[in-house]
């Protein structure tokens, strides 16, 4: 029972650190095209949230391999002191993400979805028309 507790959190921790990398790195014609509508250069509140949400999806994931080994250290009564603190030095490296994104002016271009997606648009302008429409704007 422990191992699937332990196994289920990190795999929640595998699928969302998954699913950003596919959104960061635009591989794909479909990730790419995700990556455009999450666009964080616009002025609106979504735009505003996804500047602060996106960076702590990696360090979210993170944050769930180390629930899972502190859950794992918790049940067969080991000392979790260790998990204990790098759990919270996670959330305070979030926090301060957080901060740096919201009043200090955000975090590298390279930080956010469609960096990647922008230059492969700008190298290959054909496929920009064909996976994002004759009037898309990068």
């Amino acid at each position: 029972m422990l191992l699937n507790a332990t196994a289920l959190l990190a795999v929640i921790g595998l699928l969302i650190a998954l699913l950003w990398a596919w959104v960061w790195s635009g591989v794909f014609a479909s990730s790419r095209r995700v990556a455009m509508r999450m666009d964080m250069r616009g002025g609106s509140a979504s735009a505003e949230l996804n500047r602060v949400v996106w960076p702590l999806m990696p360090l979210l994931a993170l944050v769930w391999f180390v629930t899972a080994d502190l859950v794992g250290h918790e049940a067969v009564g080991a000392d979790t002191m260790g998990s204990c603190a790098l759990l919270l030095g996670l959330f305070g490296v979030m926090v301060a993400v957080a901060i740096q994104s919201l009043y200090l002016g955000g975090l590298p271009e390279w930080a956010y979805p469609g960096w990647m997606a922008r230059r492969y648009y700008v190298a290959n302008p054909g496929a920009r028309e064909r996976e994002l429409g004759a009037g898309a704007v990068i």
